[in-house]
């Protein structure tokens, strides 16, 4: 493919990136400046109520092209079967594990996770949490439910970091670098091996 017919398609890409109330999304301005840097495509982002309160949309506004917010009236082409519609890429980043476990089960309480019933390819997400919250067997089956569904789960990177509730360090399942996420999402590449630590991801 030659630079110009690359350069179209991935401008004729539309990626919706779906974030959750998890202190990973302090970072998500990162994901998005390493996201537009590899695609031309249109960057919308979908926020739960949570996530909006984690950061203020009007800052995140500054690194896409929309921010729609869970719990806000709808506006146009913000209903969960027009974002569904629109989107040819779908992430959620961060993913939380109360969301996962929503997806895994049908359920859809809120607009990100009823855009996720309503989208028809696979959902990619970037699951962040502690690691105890990780390990736990119920937070694994239902990963293995969304993988079974076809949604792609990448594996999270185990780090010591910042939790936000606990206001302390310990041991998490944290995103990967944000290179490392825009690469994947705008090349299309699967799923990392495994949950191991990445030397070029520093704590939040």
């Amino acid at each position: 493919m030659t630079p110009g017919a690359a350069e179209t398609a991935t401008a004729d890409r539309r990626f919706l990136i779906g974030a959750c109330g998890s202190v990973g999304i302090l970072n998500l301005h990162e994901y998005l400046l390493a996201l537009r840097s590899r695609t031309s495509g249109e960057v919308r982002v979908l926020l739960t109520e949570s996530a909006a309160r984690f950061v203020r949309p009007s800052v995140l506004q500054l690194f896409c092209d929309q921010v729609i917010c869970s719990g806000s009236e709808p506006g146009i082409g913000s209903s969960h079967v027009e974002l569904a519609e629109w989107a040819t890429e779908f992430a959620v980043l961060p993913a939380s594990a109360n969301t996962l476990g929503q997806v895994a089960n049908g359920l859809s309480p809120n607009l990100l996770t009823c855009t996720i019933l309503a989208f028809s390819k696979p959902v990619r997400f970037f699951p962040n949490m502690n690691l105890d919250m990780w390990q736990k067997p119920a937070v694994q089956r239902n990963i293995a439910a969304l993988r079974a569904d076809g949604h792609i789960v990448e594996e999270p990177v185990q780090q010591h970091a910042y939790k936000a509730g606990a206001r302390n360090f310990s041991q998490s399942a944290v995103l990967p670098a944000p290179a490392m996420v825009a690469k994947l999402l705008a090349d299309g590449t699967g799923l990392r091996p495994a949950c191991v630590p990445d030397p070029e991801r520093t704590p939040p």
